[in-house]
């Protein structure tokens, strides 16, 4: 017999994300720069692109601090284990979201975020995401709610190569 209680995973999962003393990984999203935590062994093991974001930049801070040392001694960081990465192209929110989604495999996709979820499901390589983006969009009642994914949309099309269709 297999028992399973996924449901308990996923909500204690998402919950880590709002402990940043227990993630040693910030992005800093957006124009504002709006820290989004994550643990870097969940979101490297769910996806190939990630991993190899969390690998370069953790070869690039650790180029930057044996630089640093050379030139100067400076006063240890806080937590000197947290990667940080930049994010400027995705609104804080979204991108909240899909980490949520890579930590715990579920996600809350509405109207404002589908478009900004459906393209980090392409960049990060989230298969399952995209189908779950584009089966809401799909589902989506008329033609007015449709075209309220507008500019957004666009550009996602021109970054990723979508077809035309899933956004008309």
């Amino acid at each position: 017999m297999i028992f399973r209680n996924t449901a308990g995973l996923q909500d204690s999962l998402a919950f880590i994300l709002s402990m940043p003393e227990l993630c040693d990984i910030t992005f800093l999203v957006g124009k504002d720069q709006v820290p989004v935590y994550g643990v870097k062994a969940i979101l490297a093991t769910r996806s190939r692109s990630l991993y190899q974001l969390v690998l370069y930049h953790q070869r690039q801070s650790e180029l930057a601090k044996t630089t640093k040392k050379r030139f100067k001694k400076q006063k240890p960081s806080p937590n000197p284990n947290t990667l940080v990465i930049h994010v400027p192209d995705y609104e804080a929110e979204t991108f909240r979201r899909f980490i949520t989604f890579v930590h715990s495999g579920k996600v809350k996709v509405d109207i404002n975020h589908v478009v900004g979820l459906l393209c980090a499901s392409e960049e990060f390589q989230f298969p399952d995401l995209r189908n779950a983006c584009r089966d809401f969009i799909d589902r989506c009642q008329g033609h007015s709610q449709r075209k309220m994914f507008g500019e957004t949309a666009r550009q996602c099309l021109k970054i990723f190569n979508f077809d035309q269709a899933t956004f008309s």
